[in-house]
């Protein structure tokens, strides 16, 4: 028989089982993929007691009377806490701003801004890397400080201030022997090469989507870029060369050797094989590469329609400053140029965007794009810098019917087959070089469509 005491004796003690840990969460932001954070309880502030003001507080001012009043109690004297009508000590309460969304709209604060890791009372600096705790009074302190200014001033890297090219980006294509084996035609490569120079052709973007990059083996995209270094050099021409759409190592290896004969810049589309799941993702992937080459710019190329992969760019951006110094910005291949001009206008000292789309061209120039590129620069560079001069010069009549024609011509050449091979026969009509061939599993233009595609250029007044 038991005792009554035996089981007053036992004890119960409860266990917490916590499920998913913060370790087991997904990252959230970018900080989280690549370094420890620890909140700051210091705002790095100097103060100037001449300057100091509270009008950009959210805390009511009797509120922040009181700190003032505890800040000013004289140390080592406990001061008095206020009692209730029966005389128990009252409890104090502090106000505890929480981050709010409203101030990533405030422009000076946007760029670097954003929620913490550690809770809703913390905000996080993108350029000093470190949480500090909320409140509108601390962000515009936090501006202020020295530390946040020095890391603001020198947010631009060496490579990104190397990055300088501005105007017209050709994506050229890549010639085909007739062959079965449908080699690299090098021959061909000097002389559209210097169709492109005549026409005023500044920079040239190689084993893009048009280049057909992706159907070339990776020992093929290497020998390419080394035969076009060569040829950019002579030209004088900047040369930017794309080294996505390939498996990791391979891509690896392309960026090493890009670095090695000294690329103006090497361009990424995402892994084809084992696509970004959202933003956060896109940014390890490019980290990854950034770690083989730190002295090249590295810029994304953005091109939904052919990756089907759509991901907020704002977000990318917003999320990649200070991570990656070798990011220098985006190409933007898409109809939307709302969505593009908030890619250009949310770090434009940092990050260079090129709408990268023909049919908005005289849109994104009348916005403020200084940097184009379109499929079209292979055939109608001078049309392209016709409509640039225009909006420069006010002429809007001028630069929409330079636009129009521009359509008119794209609409009569896509409208044949699939967007590459229609191009490379639009070149090989302009330039008389016979350079229409493209690699399976693409299909080359058959000879009637082509003649059928001559005579309506003609007729529209390109040739």
């Amino acid at each position: 028989m038991e005792n009554s005491s035996d089981k007053e004796s036992v004890e119960l003690i409860q266990i917490d089982i916590v499920e998913n840990s913060k370790e087991d969460q997904p990252p959230k932001t970018a900080k989280d993929l690549f370094s420890v954070f620890k909140v700051s309880d210091d705002s790095d502030y100097e103060p100037d007691e001449n300057n100091r003001s509270d009008t950009d507080s959210d805390e009511p001012l009797s509120k922040r009377m009181k700190i003032k009043t505890k800040k000013q109690a004289v140390v080592g004297e406990k001061a008095k806490e206020p009692e209730s009508a029966d005389g128990s000590l009252k409890k104090k309460k502090y106000y505890s701003q929480k981050y709010k969304k409203e101030w990533e709209a405030i422009p000076s604060v946007k760029p670097w801004i954003s929620e913490s890791i550690h809770g809703p009372h913390y905000f996080y600096c993108r350029f000093c890397k470190k949480d500090y705790k909320c409140g509108k009074t601390e962000i515009f302190k936090h501006m202020s400080a020295m530390k946040h200014r020095r890391h603001l001033t020198t947010t631009t890297s060496g490579v990104q201030q190397k990055f300088s090219f501005r105007g017209l980006l050709c994506p050229a294509v890549t010639p085909f022997q007739r062959s079965r084996a449908k080699d690299i035609n090098y021959k061909l490569i000097g002389p559209y090469a210097k169709f492109l120079k005549a026409c005023g052709v500044k920079g040239i973007l190689l084993n893009d989507v048009m280049g057909e990059g992706v159907s070339l083996t990776p020992e093929e995209r290497k020998s390419l870029t080394e035969y076009w270094v060569e040829i950019c050099k002579e030209k004088n021409q900047f040369l930017m060369v794309q080294i996505g759409g390939a498996p990791l190592k391979s891509v690896i290896d392309m960026a090493i050797h890009a670095e090695k004969v000294k690329v103006g810049a090497i361009v990424l589309m995402p892994d084809l094989y084992n696509r970004p799941k959202n933003h956060l993702d896109l940014i390890r992937y490019i980290k990854i590469v950034s770690d083989y080459t730190e002295k090249v710019p590295i810029l994304y190329h953005h091109y939904p329609k052919y990756t089907q992969i759509n991901i907020d760019m704002s977000s990318f951006l917003l999320d990649i400053t200070g991570e990656i110094d070798s990011f220098v910005g985006l190409i933007y291949s898409t109809n939307d140029l709302q969505e593009s001009l908030s890619a250009l206008t949310l770090n434009p000292e940092k990050f260079v965007v090129f709408m990268g789309t023909d049919e908005v061209m005289l849109g994104a120039v009348a916005s403020g794009f200084t940097c184009i590129m379109g499929n079209s620069i292979n055939i109608l560079p001078k049309l392209a810098e016709s409509i640039c001069q225009c909006i420069k010069d006010g002429e809007i009549k001028s630069a929409q019917a330079s636009q129009n024609l521009l359509k008119k011509a794209l609409d009569n050449i896509y409208c044949n087959g699939d967007a590459v091979a229609t191009m490379k026969a639009a070149i090989s009509i302009i330039t008389n070089l016979p350079i229409e061939t493209v690699r399976e599993p693409l299909q080359t233009v058959w000879e009637g469509t082509l003649s059928k595609m001559r005579n309506k250029l003609r007729e529209i007044g390109i040739i």
